[in-house]
């Protein structure tokens, strides 16, 4: 077991001989055999032992006894003791992601703190296999069929070949002590249920079912990675990032039979999950006529998604941005989030107008002050230079800042980022777009203030 162990811990790359690692320990003879075949070919490793408090003096037991472990074989030991009924209740979680949670937060906060390389864990054959059935039952896609992964961040996992009989038949020719653990043997838990039910079962059916799963896990790791080749392609198509905003164009989505399953690997990696991936799909996948005006949106802990017309986008949520400034007088330069634009005072005989949406000109002398720069409200409202009552040609109409949004087809994040520039409480202009007509430059104007929009990050 030694050398396999050796073999797959090269093969994988999962750490070194002379860095120091972090070996996840329960004591239990899974871990013991990790410890002791670390300590045999020489890794450099400390032990971290984690007390849940869920098995009374059990617990107790096990904390001393890898403690005592580890103080025999003079190797650096971290232990603490959790209330994981408290953290489960408050948390609302199951006691195995309660104590899941618990763990590796712990185990992370240990490995920054004492520059260890890697966490090191137990997990062999049997646990991958339970892992996959689990998986399999509750619906998972092809992922959740790879199982565990060798390494997976700053977490390996050098034992995902080994099978529990193997573990203890090795526990038992080397005289390695171990703690049992009375609860593997209930089926309480779920995992516990598939390992002392079903998988006797398949391996009625299937002698070899331990070999065959290997085989099993190597090929969907194999067909995950071809997935991933494609889906990488469907991305740089269908996918493009400006100003920290994902656009996702869904035209290819949409007729791609598979649609729904590369829209959830499109957004699973922002936090959705394929409940909301399935809503999605449905909302792009709508009758043109059933659409409504407005766009629809949806949440994750880390980001938003919006569904707009031909594109999704989803935006991080916790993006820090300035929500206005004023200015006492006329800057040289207005720098709002993305936007850059600089100001100038120009005599109306040196201006040289040039018809751009970036470039915008005001009679300085009908300006008030402070000019303020923020984000468009529901109330906004302003004289569209150019645009006419229907009724009368000669005056230009009031018009509802939300209403011309609508009127020239803004997308909801574009009404949430263009930048509204105000003239004491007068509206100045729809930054890049249009400018008030109460300000335009007439044969009256001496003065031009000139602005122009340099940079759109």
């Amino acid at each position: 077991m030694l050398s396999s162990i050796q073999e797959y811990i090269q093969q994988h790359q999962l750490f070194n001989v002379g860095t120091p690692v972090l070996v996840a320990c329960s004591g239990g003879v899974d871990s013991m055999v990790l410890c002791s075949i670390l300590y045999k070919l020489n890794y450099k490793f400390a032990i971290a032992h984690c007390n849940f408090q869920l098995r009374a003096k059990d617990s107790d037991g096990d904390a001393m006894f890898v403690e005592d472990f580890a103080k025999q074989n003079k190797i650096q030991f971290f232990s603490t003791t959790f209330d994981t009924i408290s953290f489960k209740k408050d948390k609302q979680i199951s006691t195995q992601m309660a104590a899941r949670e618990l763990r590796y937060q712990w185990f992370e906060k240990i490995r920054k703190e004492n520059h260890f390389h890697k966490i090191v864990t137990a997990h062999h054959l049997n646990d991958q296999i339970e892992t996959i059935l689990l998986n399999f039952t509750k619906g998972t896609g092809l992922q959740g069929l790879t199982g565990m992964q060798p390494k997976n961040g700053y977490i390996v996992r050098p034992m995902l070949n080994i099978s529990k009989q193997a573990i203890l038949q090795f526990a038992q020719e080397n005289k390695i002590p171990y703690r049992e653990d009375a609860s593997n043997a209930s089926d309480y838990y779920q995992r516990n249920k598939i390992r002392l039910h079903v998988v006797p079962k398949l391996e009625e059916i299937n002698p070899a079912f331990e070999t065959t799963m290997i085989s099993f896990i190597q090929n969907m790791n194999d067909y995950a990675q071809l997935m991933n080749e494609y889906l990488q392609k469907i991305k740089q198509k269908c996918c493009s990032i400006k100003n920290d905003i994902v656009e996702i164009k869904t035209g290819f989505i949409q007729t791609h039979l598979a649609g729904k399953t590369i829209l959830f690997h499109l957004i699973n990696e922002y936090g959705f999950n394929a409940s909301t991936a399935q809503q999605v799909y449905q909302t792009i996948n709508q009758h043109p006529k059933a659409k409504t005006s407005n766009s629809q949106q949806f949440f994750s802990d880390s980001h938003r998604l919006i569904v707009d017309r031909k594109s999704i986008f989803i935006v991080n949520k916790n993006i820090e941005r300035e929500n206005y400034l004023l200015f006492d007088k006329i800057p040289k330069q207005i720098r709002f989030n993305n936007y850059t634009i600089q100001c100038s005072l120009v005599p109306i005989h040196e201006v040289n107008i040039k018809t751009s949406s970036r470039n915008a000109y005001f009679d300085a002398d009908k300006l008030a002050f402070p000019l303020l720069i923020r984000y468009a409200k529901e109330a906004d409202y302003f004289y569209p230079f150019g645009l006419s009552k229907p009724n009368n040609p000669n005056k230009i109409g009031k018009k509802k800042l939300s209403k011309y949004f609508k009127d020239e087809k803004f997308s909801l994040l574009e009404k949430e980022n263009t930048p509204v520039l105000f003239s004491g409480e007068k509206m100045l202009w729809l930054v890049n777009h249009r400018i008030d007509d109460r300000f335009k430059i007439s044969d009256k104007t001496k003065n031009v203030l000139k602005l122009v929009v340099t940079k759109v990050d």
